[in-house]
């Protein structure tokens, strides 16, 4: 046997795939080697954009460490974390600010303690463990002259394919050729709002997205912007753009490194349900609360996915006129549309997975008290607030940008403006039929190699998990199909990419055969 397989995405859907996929080659007896591209326009290998060096390490996760990563992966982490403490702790509190320490203090008595599970832990560790993981596995089988492998540090701007051979092409013009090739790239890439020039740096700054550049020279420029109306008694008015975790931790990250005693900012969020994410779990009412509207579709004939997904939504309004968070509710409503899955035709399962399931998870949004306190300690100094509306427009005006936006999304709904001096971008990601649509995608789509799925957000992949003939889909990309007995409306969280990862390693191996 021979083949190559270029990874077009070193992140965390391509390090679950090799790593079992990795574990059965070396277990099979072949008489040749296989080739490995690993290709990325980062340096982040195996650990991706969220746990490397572009998200910084000072950021937390936004689940706790139970619901992030399921077992048997979960055990193998926290004994690695437990071997590796000291250095990790010291690592973050030197990367961090003083809530940084903060974290440390509350947490050290469980995590000396190897009591993990319900700690929001600095995601930077688990960068550092995967790469490790990975590396592993290759160092074993490079030794033992079964595997070559290439690191290819450059940005994939198309591929083509000639009878059953792929050429992929860099920005440098270079180009490489493989047998089969796995897309695993991400999430697709943010909304453009804003493209113009700064006029006036003093009074305006535009952080088109949280990590493109890097969170830590994201972070640069803002401290320098901050510091700089400082110096001249200035207050800065700061917009976030997204109620999501981006969001949340480009507030918590300048807070951090700016201390609110020290520096007279303000922050408001604009978010389409005017709703944070919530970490308040209510053990009392949550078992007084029950999921009825769903309850009541359990003996309901030729059931759709839109009559769930009204349920749901009932669901949660209903939660909301009782004051209950999405911590206390996300639980039960999640179990009640679960249980109502398999009763959905095929058809119907797929019309959840791209048209209902991300709508209600809008919904459900919960996050870590450690972020919270910090949009709460902003509140009760008054110097928070969030907007409930649609962004609509962003221009530069004398005093700094002024964002136009819209409270719903009714014909003669008014539209609002108001001016900030910063304003950063957490709206999220274009979908596959943007006219902003990178020409990598374009190409992709154009040359039909890839079609996109009813979703928007994914490409649709048959059951062997290709968009087309040996070229496969990996993470976020397989958003809006069913992937063996599930079906996946995101990728985004952790435990379904390395379950679908480890579908799509078996499927590479049998494809090898």
């Amino acid at each position: 046997m021979s083949a190559k397989i270029a990874f077009i995405g070193a992140g965390i859907a391509t390090s679950y795939t090799l790593i079992p996929f990795l574990e059965s080659y070396e277990k099979e007896k072949y008489n040749s080697e296989i080739e490995i591209f690993i290709i990325d326009k980062s340096n982040d290998f195996f650990k991706g954009m969220p746990y490397g060096s572009r998200s910084g390490k000072s950021v937390l996760l936004i689940q706790d460490l139970k619901n992030f990563i399921t077992e048997p992966h979960r055990t193998h982490f926290k004994n690695w974390l437990d071997a590796n403490l000291t250095e990790l702790v010291e690592e973050f509190i030197d990367n961090g600010g003083m809530y940084a320490t903060e974290w440390a203090q509350i947490n050290s008595p469980l995590y000396k303690k190897g009591e993990w599970d319900d700690l929001y832990i600095p995601r930077f560790f688990f960068g550092k463990y995967i790469n490790q993981e990975v590396l592993g596995r290759i160092d074993k089988l490079v030794n033992a002259k079964k595997l070559t492998l290439t690191y290819i540090q450059k940005e994939t701007v198309s591929i083509t394919k000639e009878a059953n051979n792929f050429q992929i092409n860099f920005e440098d013009n270079t180009t490489i050729s493989s047998d089969k090739i796995v897309l695993s790239i991400g999430s697709l890439p943010y909304k453009r709002l804003f493209d113009d020039t700064i006029g006036n740096n003093e009074n305006a700054l535009y952080i088109k997205e949280p990590y493109g550049l890097g969170m830590e020279k994201n972070m640069g420029q803002i401290a320098s912007f901050i510091n700089g109306r400082k110096s001249k008694n200035l207050k800065t008015k700061i917009a976030v753009l997204g109620a999501n975790a981006s969001g949340l931790e480009m507030i918590y990250k300048i807070c951090d490194k700016l201390n609110i005693d020290e520096y007279d900012t303000s922050f408001k969020t604009l978010s389409s349900h005017g709703v944070m994410p919530d970490g308040t779990f209510d053990a009392v009412k949550a078992k007084q609360f029950s999921a009825k509207h769903l309850q009541s579709l359990s003996q309901t004939k030729d059931l759709t996915a839109s009559a769930i997904a009204e349920a749901a939504h009932k669901d949660i309004d209903e939660a909301e006129k009782q004051g209950l968070g999405a911590a206390t509710t996300v639980g039960i409503i999640s179990k009640g549309f679960g249980a109502l899955l398999p009763n959905l035709s095929k058809e119907e399962l797929l019309n959840f997975a791209c048209f209902h399931g991300n709508q209600i998870g809008r919904r459900q949004r919960c996050a870590g008290n450690h972020y919270l306190s910090v949009v709460e300690e902003l509140s009760n100094r008054e110097r928070f607030e969030h907007i409930k509306g649609r962004f609509h427009g962003l221009t530069e005006s004398s005093d700094g940008l002024t964002m136009t936006f819209k409270n719903n999304d009714a014909p003669n709904s008014t539209e609002d403006s108001e001016t900030f001096n910063i304003v950063i971008n957490c709206l999220g990601s274009v979908d596959l039929t943007s006219n902003d649509l990178s020409p990598f995608f374009k190409d992709l789509i154009k040359s039909g190699l890839c079609k996109p799925n009813p979703s928007k957000i994914g490409f649709k992949v048959d059951e062997n998990m290709q968009a087309s003939e040996n070229l496969f889909v990996a993470g976020p990309l397989l958003a809006g199909n069913q992937i063996e007995d599930k079906i996946f409306w995101h990728l985004e969280h952790c435990a379904r990419i390395i379950w679908s990862s480890n579908v799509l390693a078996k499927k590479l191996q049998a494809n090898l055969i």
